[in-house]
């Protein structure tokens, strides 16, 4: 399970981890003794708590056997018990990974493969190099602008900004790309200001790979490979000149792995 292979990194952050669902004692203590999941899982059978905080996901009405169901939702809390961050997700199918937090929170994602041209090196990754149907991960794109040098950001005008683009995949969806915030820099011989980056700057887009059924017969033998091409669109300026609009062309590599649809005993499940 990916929240567990993240619970060290996590907590090097200070951030312990639990998860709340409607399902039974019973029925948790068993999932975490098949899949080795040493977090705390919350019985919620109820759906008390989920009610309570207004999680109630209403696809599933009274009668229905996933009846109080709660929406997916991340909440993180201060060491007193506050909630200071909250992420509702779209659809219960689309999960952000925990590995795709820390990266949003300035974590380093993995497989980086770095690159450099005359103006800056890049180092790109992803949060998550392996994921299953439905996973959001992020991609990061780490820019270092050599000295003297800097790239434009939305809002310059007829330069080309800095920006993160992604090749259409079938089962893909794409968010928008996320950028720091840039700085006026102002060229006299043009009477022109307009925003640029300088030094370090970090790109980052979410990827989300379509739930299982999107996937028909891809998985029926087990993992695939699913390679992401992109590219980085640039212009880099100095204090004297100004280079032509460019692309570098980027890849990522992912490891799809089959969904987990191992449910718990019979007598266990609910009626």
């Amino acid at each position: 399970m990916e929240l567990e292979s993240q619970k060290d990194a996590l907590g090097r952050r200070g951030l312990g981890v639990a998860a709340l669902s409607y399902d039974s004692e019973a029925v948790l203590r068993d999932f975490a003794a098949r899949r080795g999941i040493t977090f705390p899982l919350l019985s919620d059978p109820d759906s008390a708590v989920i009610r309570r905080f207004g999680l109630l996901d209403p696809e599933y009405p009274p009668g229905d056997r996933a009846h109080g169901v709660p929406r997916p939702v991340t909440f993180v809390l201060d060491p007193a018990g506050v909630v200071r961050s909250r992420l509702a997700e779209e659809s219960y199918v689309n999960r952000r990974t925990a590995a795709s937090f820390l990266v949003l929170a300035g974590g380093e994602g993995a497989g980086a493969r770095e690159l450099r041209t005359e103006f800056f090196t890049v180092r790109a990754a992803s949060s998550n190099p392996v994921v299953v149907p439905g996973e959001k991960v992020t991609l990061h794109v780490d820019v270092d602008l050599a000295p003297g040098f800097h790239a434009y950001a939305p809002g310059a005008g007829s330069y080309r900004a800095l920006e993160l683009r992604l090749e259409p995949q079938p089962r893909l969806s794409y968010g928008e790309t996320l950028l720091p915030e840039s700085r006026p820099y102002r060229f006299e011989p043009l009477q022109e200001t307009v925003p640029v980056f300088e030094g370090r700057v970090r790109v980052l887009r979410d990827v989300t790979f379509a739930g299982g059924r999107d996937w028909g017969d891809a998985l029926a033998a087990g993992p695939a490979t699913l390679v992401l091409e992109g590219s980085l669109e640039y212009q880099v300026c100095s204090a004297t000149k100004c280079y032509p609009p460019a692309a570098l062309p980027l890849r990522w590599t992912f490891e799809v792995r089959p969904l987990d649809r191992e449910r718990p005993p019979e007598a266990l499940r609910r009626r």
